[in-house]
This record gives C-alpha cells, sequence and structure tokens, in this order.
C-alpha cells in the first residue's frame, strides 16, 4: 500500500495530475491565489477548499468538478489530528499542533524547492516577530536552519 492510497479520493486524484503535469505547488497556489504550504495541505486532505478552488483546480488539471466536489463532501472534513504533543502550555502547542497538522505539505514543499533531504535542527535560528493589527497584535514565527541534501550512490 502507498502513501497515496490513504488519502481521500480527491486527494489521491489532485496528487496524481499534478506529478503527471509536473506542476509545483507553487505553480498552483498561484492560480488559486492561495499560499503554496495551505495548498500543499489540501491536496494531502489537511485543509477544505471552497466551491471557487474546486472549480479552479478541475479546470487547471483538466478533471470533472461535479467529481471533485463529490470527492471532497463523501470525503468529510479534513483529517486534523495532532500526532505529537508534549505540552498544553497555551503558548508552545499551537506551534507543535501547527508543525503536526502541516508537516506532509511543508516537507513537500521543501522537496519541490530543494530536493530530498534533512533539515538541521541543530543549527536552527528561531526568530520571532511582533505583527501589528488593527485589533491587537500577531506573532510571526521564523524558522531558518541549513539542509543537507541525501546523497545517491
Amino acid at each position: 500500500m502507498n502513501n497515496i492510497d490513504l488519502l481521500p479520493p480527491a486527494c489521491a486524484r489532485l496528487l496524481h495530475e499534478k506529478a503527471r503535469r509536473k506542476l509545483s505547488f507553487a505553480q498552483i497556489a498561484d492560480q488559486l491565489g492561495h499560499d503554496e504550504v495551505w495548498t500543499a495541505a489540501l491536496f494531502y486532505g489537511r485543509a477544505t477548499p471552497s466551491l471557487k478552488d474546486i472549480h479552479l483546480l478541475a479546470d487547471m488539471l483538466n478533471l470533472s468538478p461535479e467529481t471533485l466536489e463529490d470527492d471532497f463532501r463523501m470525503a468529510g472534513p479534513p483529517t486534523r489530528e495532532v500526532t505529537v504533543s508534549t505540552t498544553t502550555d497555551p503558548v508552545v502547542y499551537p506551534f507543535q499542533e501547527a508543525i503536526s497538522l502541516y508537516a506532509p505539505a511543508i516537507r513537500t514543499v521543501i522537496v519541490e524547492k530543494l530536493g530530498d533531504g534533512a533539515v538541521d535542527a541543530s543549527s536552527m535560528k528561531v526568530r520571532v516577530e511582533k505583527v501589528p493589527r488593527k485589533k491587537g497584535n500577531d506573532v510571526r514565527l521564523i524558522l531558518e536552519s541549513g539542509f543537507a541534501p541525501f546523497q545517491s550512490w
């Protein structure tokens, strides 16, 4: 059994057409008007498309919009379980949850941009930025790390 077999039919169909057409998540995201990580998360069953998203994807990938709509409807809500949690701290937990939730999407986007490899946690730099908004503040967490491509032999 392949990892794609564990995904809802709509996601497997989208991933198949993405690969067949040699598209990146950045290219698809640009057409959808979404971020590439959100778009990858959609393809891995971790985000919910709007009806407009479904029709744009169907048009872009030459799929039946009705079939895609039915597939997403039958799949139900996206899978959003968190697999790793070591804290309930209200500041730390959301970051653990986000990494766990979007891990397949983040990994795929990294592979598309850099190739297959490993991210080096021991040299990771972490920055926290305050993002002023009209109603309060948001936080931006930036993780920067070395990347080592896997070698062939």
